[in-house]
């Protein structure tokens, strides 16, 4: 089921047409942007294409894409051992639980 694009040659306006078949006729439609006047042409222009990611594809991308400036925004990481130890200092002070 292919999406034809068309662009106006005059004033740029976009316009798309769905068709359910490829083999089908495609007919331009009319300007958008025309209104009643007249030399506004639409012709049929070559499409982008679409490329589908995966999520998995899309972190990988903005990984690559802004990692660095996370990295640097969020800082070092934390050093767990360091709150580990300072966990352990803590609790040889604290009373026994009760039974």
């Amino acid at each position: 089921m292919p999406l034809y694009e068309f662009k106006c040659a005059k004033c740029g306006a976009m316009a798309e047409v769905f068709t359910r078949t490829v083999l089908a006729q495609v007919d331009p439609p009319p300007c958008p942007a025309a209104g009643r006047q007249r030399g506004h042409e639409m012709r049929r222009v070559v499409s982008a294409f679409v490329r589908h990611q995966t999520l998995k594809d899309k972190i990988a991308e903005a990984e690559a894409k802004y990692g660095k400036e996370v990295d640097a925004a969020m800082g070092p990481a934390p050093d767990v051992g360091k709150y580990a130890r300072r966990y352990e200092k803590l609790a040889k002070d604290l009373p026994p639980e009760p039974d």
